[in-house]
């Protein structure tokens, strides 16, 4: 991407993005210093590439979907262990699992917020998808999906009733879908 090509402009694309996308971050990782290690390793994959990277939205939403990514990877790489205290509260805690038994409790995850979001009706289905997963605003899925932003609004509030729904039904999905959905959103 050229107008990013010069230090001086990289710079200013830098000081705009950087406390944004560590608190996107910090939003998954729960850990300060492993979010601004993630979004530094991101602004200099970004720039050692630069060149190469096409586009097609935001840099802002490129660089939220890019740290997101990077941060689910660091997760990924935790051991991780889940604690159910009692029915009503659920802790994640960090111990040893072994290596294999993490990536099959990672995929489990993923095939069960999957089969939830696959629950949702279609166009809401899309609407949440494009918020979580793209990372667009509000603004720009109404207008990719030439809908009113007050529809869009309507779509989350009902996709998230229902994965809470979902989720009081399988106490181990509130979990799943809390590290889909970055931890907190719900």
């Amino acid at each position: 991407m050229a107008e990013y090509s010069d230090i001086a402009s990289f710079e200013m694309l830098f000081k705009k993005h950087y406390k944004f996308l560590v608190l996107v971050a910090f939003q998954l990782t729960k850990d300060e210093d492993a979010s601004e290690d993630i979004v530094q390793d991101f602004f200099i994959s970004y720039w050692n590439r630069r060149n190469e990277v096409q586009i097609e939205s935001t840099f802002q939403s490129y660089a939220t979907r890019a740290v997101k990514n990077l941060s689910l990877s660091f997760l990924k790489k935790q051991p991780l262990s889940v604690e159910i205290t009692d029915q009503n509260q659920i802790e994640v805690q960090t111990d040893y699992l072994e290596e294999e038994e993490a990536l099959h409790l990672k995929e489990s995850a993923d095939e069960k917020v999957l089969g939830l979001v696959n629950l949702l009706p279609e166009d809401r289905k899309k609407v949440f998808l494009q918020y979580v997963v793209d990372g667009l605003s509000y603004a720009d899925i109404a207008k990719a999906n030439n809908i009113s932003i007050n529809t869009v609004k309507t779509q989350m509030k009902r996709a998230y009733a229902f994965l809470k729904t979902k989720a009081a039904e399988d106490p181990l999905s509130i979990i799943f879908i809390a590290i889909l959905l970055g931890k907190g959103k719900l």
